[in-house]
Formats: structure tokens, C-alpha cells, sequence
């Protein structure tokens, strides 16, 4: 390898330090605005309602209760019903549910003659029981599980 002559070697270190310079530059801003963005960022979704954000059980009456051996269904009516306050009040049956059944439908209503539903909870005891009631469609990393399908019609 040939040695560098000494006006090469000057040359190198302009070259380089033109690029020190200009090169930490950018990544001095860059790091500042990821430190404000960050900042920020931090405080915008504190006032933003979540869609997390749990709904109390509305008072509910239950209709059409049917219990077997390991199975169960029953209709809840709440008048006026919305998805949200439909789920919660599934989720509320739920917790009544006894340990001798394996799987239980939970349907929400709007009035007792009401042929279409505004949300369907079915509830499964486990996995071996998820496999046995719903051919393994319904699936979770937690049991008891709850699959809702709601297609208030109405709303």
C-alpha cells in the first residue's frame, strides 16, 4: 500500500472535519425533536376517552331461559339497549354463570318480542369446551371466554 503524501493526509482531515461538522449537526436536531415529540406525545391522549373504557351494566331482565345439563342460553332486555351497554351487560351475566355449564348463550334484546338482537355473547367454560360446543371457532389465552357478535340492527 502506498504511503500518503503530507498534502493528501490535510486534505483527509479537511474532508473529514467538514463532515464532523455538517454530519452532528442533523443528528444533534434529530435527537432534540425526538426528545420534544416524545414529550409531547406523552400528554395528548390523557384527555381523550378511550374505546377501552368500560360502560356499567344496564338493569336488565332476563327472558327465555333455558338450562340443560352443561349448556345454557337466555335473552336479556334492556329497552333502548346500545352496543356498548349490550356487551356490558353480557359480560355481567357472564359472572353469574355457574361452574357446572360449559358453554351459554347470552343474547341482548330490546323487548321480549323482539326476533333480531342488538348483541350475542357466547360464553365458554374452556378450551376442551370451545373445541366440544363451537368446533374450536372460539379461541382465547384466558378462560372463561366470551365471543360477541353484534349487529344492532337498530342502531
Amino acid at each position: 500500500m502506498p504511503a500518503i503524501t503530507a498534502e493528501q493526509a490535510a486534505s483527509r482531515r479537511r474532508t473529514n472535519a467538514k463532515i464532523l461538522k455538517f454530519g452532528c449537526l442533523p443528528l444533534a436536531a434529530l435527537f432534540i425533536l425526538v426528545i420534544v415529540l416524545a414529550a409531547l406525545g406523552d400528554d395528548q391522549d390523557d384527555d381523550k376517552p378511550t374505546k377501552e373504557a368500560r360502560v356499567e351494566a344496564p338493569a336488565y331482565t332476563e327472558a327465555n331461559k333455558s338450562e340443560k345439563a352443561k349448556t345454557g342460553r337466555v335473552d336479556l332486555v334492556i329497552p333502548d339497549a346500545t352496543v356498548d351497554q349490550a356487551k356490558a351487560a353480557i359480560d355481567h351475566y357472564a359472572q353469574t354463570i355457574g361452574d357446572r355449564f360449559k358453554n351459554y348463550g347470552i343474547t341482548v334484546v330490546r323487548s321480549d318480542a323482539d326476533k333480531t338482537y342488538v348483541c350475542m355473547g357466547e360464553w365458554v367454560r374452556d378450551a376442551d369446551a370451545a373445541e366440544l360446543y363451537t368446533g374450536g371457532r372460539i379461541t382465547s389465552d384466558t378462560w372463561p371466554a366470551i365471543a360477541y357478535n353484534c349487529p344492532d340492527p337498530k342502531g
